[in-house]
């Protein structure tokens, strides 16, 4: 392990060996130790300690070892988790039900502190942009804490304020997550299907959207427009005078959340109507408004009244193109259909990948999938589990979902899961039908036939007048010698290898013929030396023969 390299840009050392420590205490001490590792000086060190012993008692798995590690270290990497979890098709099936139970709950900082982020925010204190302002949080996490208030004008809000310093100990983290991941994926062979420097590239950006709730704001806005005609849900409204990026102030929300079944009878509501109109919800953002809510758990949806449900906390959400919505239908229809061709390119849609290393091994695994496993799956209304099956399939074919596909699959198979806890008897296909139809048939429809034939000729026009451009730019490059070609050759290292021994055996045979020559010379003089020239002779003879056995064992191979 290059510990130069590693030393140069990590800047918190100590940090960096609590990480080690707590993975080792948890049961990964056999990571560094495949890794080189654990021969180093600083694993000497810790060692040393008593720090990098395995962990003593029954050995729990993988998924709860790596969630009580990610617990341990603190709120940067239980987000990590959190995101982690987001992606089966990266960590297997088990490993993020296990992440998914992580939860981003710290101890509430000091009002004290928090007020200066209003004060620095808007210039006045809370007691002055506010009628009332409750200082003890109703919600505390590792980037913000939730108050509620009330406004001069008798508002109840909730007010959204981040902790002050969070960004800078976010980027101080995230910084030395990516030496980490840089380090695994060089050193761990195992790791390269995973991909840890672009997995910690996706947190990263996920985690930076969240340190600006202006973000937050502008999607609750989308979502309160997107919804305005539906009566059965309610997303709060931002009151952007008190919002900034650092604070958010929006409608406050008077629910409980979904799953507390016993408060259904005094607010009106039945659980089985709840569960479909949640599903409906959820099949509306994604095959009509084309904006998700990633993270539809019981915490996030409330209960209001009257069967009523409210969407909160949209720092998780996902958004789709109308060809990434097309690929989803495509892929349902082509289950429906039992037809495992179309079904596969359907996949490749949806992965970051645009071909498998096997194409032919991938469809014969989705065809007996759809003759054996989906048609009952889905017949008996299952969807999650029938996601839970394909990701497995692309996972065990090195296929990685592309990431807003993945929180995708989650928010439906949350809603799901939730629906059933509300309704086992809940049957998601009959929601979920009617969505893929219209968007099936919304391609025929003149006007949207139309619309793609005038997409089709824009992007054909736009081609003709950009070729010009680019064969007289091709031209000059020619012209001037400038011209490069980049190669890609598979196994050229074999290539390389062979050159190297052929090369290696005529510098031998010139030796050997040198020597012959030499030792001739020598002996045809019948001075004192003859002797050396009977030895010369010998050494050639006995590198000739090597020579021989060498070039005979490797045409063996």
């Amino acid at each position: 392990m290059n510990y130069a390299k590693l030393g140069q840009h990590t800047v918190n050392a100590v940090r960096f060996a609590e990480i080690v420590q707590v993975l080792a205490k948890h049961g990964f001490a056999d990571l560094f130790q495949r890794a080189g590792f654990h021969d180093g000086l600083p694993a000497k060190v810790l060692r040393s300690l008593n720090l990098l012993d395995a962990p003593a008692g029954e050995r729990a798995t993988i998924g709860e070892r790596l969630r009580a590690a990610l617990s341990e270290l603190g709120p940067t990497y239980v987000k990590l988790g959190q995101v982690l979890s987001t992606r089966p098709d990266l960590i297997g099936q088990p490993m993020a039900d296990e992440l998914s139970h992580l939860q981003d709950r710290v101890e509430p900082m000091p009002f004290e502190k928090i007020e200066t982020v209003v004060t620095d925010a808007l210039g006045e204190g809370v007691d002055s942009l506010f009628a009332h302002f409750d200082r003890n949080p109703v919600a505390s996490a590792s980037l913000s804490q939730v108050y509620r208030a009330r406004l001069h004008d008798g508002q109840d809000v909730a007010v959204k304020i981040m902790r002050p310093g969070a960004a800078k100990v976010i980027e101080s983290d995230l910084r030395l997550m990516r030496q980490i991941a840089e380090w695994i994926g060089e050193t761990v062979t195992e790791a390269s299907i995973v991909d840890p420097p672009a997995v910690v590239d996706e947190f990263a950006r996920s985690i930076r959207r969240e340190l600006d709730l202006h973000i937050e704001a502008r999607i609750i806005e989308r979502f309160r427009h997107n919804f305005l005609g539906v009566d059965y849900v309610v997303i709060p409204a931002v009151h952007s005078e008190f919002s900034t990026e650092s604070m958010l102030t929006m409608d406050w929300i008077d629910g409980v959340r979904v799953d507390r079944l016993a408060a259904y009878a005094d607010r009106n509501s039945d659980a089985a109507t709840v569960a479909r109109q949640g599903c409906e919800a959820l099949c509306k953002m994604v095959f009509e408004d084309h904006l998700f809510h990633a993270d539809p758990h019981p915490g996030n949806v409330l209960l209001t009244r009257d069967n009523t449900l409210a969407f909160i906390d949209f720092g998780m959400a996902g958004h789709l193109e109308r060809m990434d919505v097309a690929a989803i239908a495509d892929l349902f229809v082509a289950i429906f259909h039992q037809d495992s061709r179309e079904c596969v390119s359907a996949i490749l849609m949806l992965t970051a990948d645009s071909e498998p290393p096997d194409r032919e091994l991938l469809e014969h695994e989705i065809t007996d999938f759809i003759a054996f496993e989906a048609q009952s799956i889905i017949s008996s209304g299952q969807v999650a589990r029938g996601i839970e099956r394909a990701v497995g399939i692309l996972h065990k074919h090195e296929l990685q979902l592309a990431p807003r596909f993945s929180l995708l699959l989650k928010g439906l198979a949350t809603i799901e899961v939730v629906g059933r806890k509300l309704d086992p008897d809940l049957d998601f296909l009959p929601i979920l039908e009617p969505y893929v139809q219209n968007l099936v048939l919304s391609r025929y429809q003149p006007a949207q036939m139309i619309k793609d034939a005038q997409h089709n000729a824009n992007a054909l026009l736009k081609l003709s007048r950009q070729i010009p451009t680019d064969l007289s730019t091709l031209l000059q490059q020619l012209r001037k010698g400038k011209m490069k070609f980049h190669l890609h050759h598979e196994h050229l290292e074999n290539l390389a290898a062979t050159i190297d021994r052929a090369s290696n055996r005529n510098a031998m045979a010139v030796i050997v013929a040198a020597i012959i020559l030499g030792s001739s010379w020598i002996i045809s003089i019948e001075s004192r030396l003859s002797n050396l020239g009977i030895t010369g002779f010998a050494l050639a003879g006995f590198l000739g023969i090597y020579l021989i056995i060498s070039i005979l064992r490797s045409r063996k191979y």
